[in-house]
């Protein structure tokens, strides 16, 4: 896919809901991002954001994924019926690339749907139109989900919603092993003690 802007690399100077502002030179681009990493980014001195850039009638909008790979599994959400580009950030707030690309392999119905805004006609969509577009070969190890889903479910207990520690859990699943260490540290994220 062809694009102007391939990506971003500035200083994040604003933010509103769903996007932030990247000064670079005299220029500031409105990018959306995935809800989940919004504060992160907008905190950050610098970011780098792969960007897919549509443009339509009522105007031109950029969004911003942190890696080359998230950018792909973006465009290929995008091409699924029904699915626009805030409903792909969505999904990407919630799984990280091989971890959906693992769901979709296992045809988790039930992981698709905990997404706001994916029902179970649009997971069945990403099924048909996905499963063998994604290259499953990347796909996350099978334990790590079920690590991932054993942490959850211990956050459930305590109180925290999915939304709320999904994406802390995947950020921290790259340097936890084990379910205790990863519910731990993510308790101290949860609760402010840990960036």
């Amino acid at each position: 896919m062809r694009t102007i802007i391939a990506f971003v690399e500035g200083e994040p100077i604003g933010k509103g809901a769903d996007y932030i502002v990247v000064a670079l030179g005299q220029i500031g681009y409105r990018i959306f991002v995935p809800p989940s990493r919004l504060e992160a980014l907008a905190a950050q001195p610098k970011v780098k954001l792969h960007t897919h850039m549509a443009v339509r009638d009522d105007g031109i909008t950029l969004y911003g994924l942190q890696s080359q790979s998230e950018l792909i599994i973006f465009r290929q959400l995008i091409s699924v019926s029904g699915v626009g580009p805030r409903l792909a950030l969505a999904i990407l707030s919630a799984w990280a690339p091989d971890q959906l690309q693992q769901i979709l392999a296992q045809e988790d119905i039930k992981a698709l749907t905990s997404v706001p805004g994916v029902g179970r006609k649009t997971a069945g969509r990403l099924l048909l139109e996905l499963k063998d577009k994604i290259d499953l070969a990347q796909a996350a190890e099978p334990g790590v989900l079920h690590l991932l889903a054993d942490a959850e479910a211990a956050l459930a207990a305590l109180g925290f919603n999915s939304a709320e520690a999904r994406p802390v859990l995947r950020d921290l699943s790259q340097e936890c092993t084990d379910v205790e260490e990863l519910v731990r540290r993510a308790l101290a994220r949860l609760a402010g003690g840990e960036k």
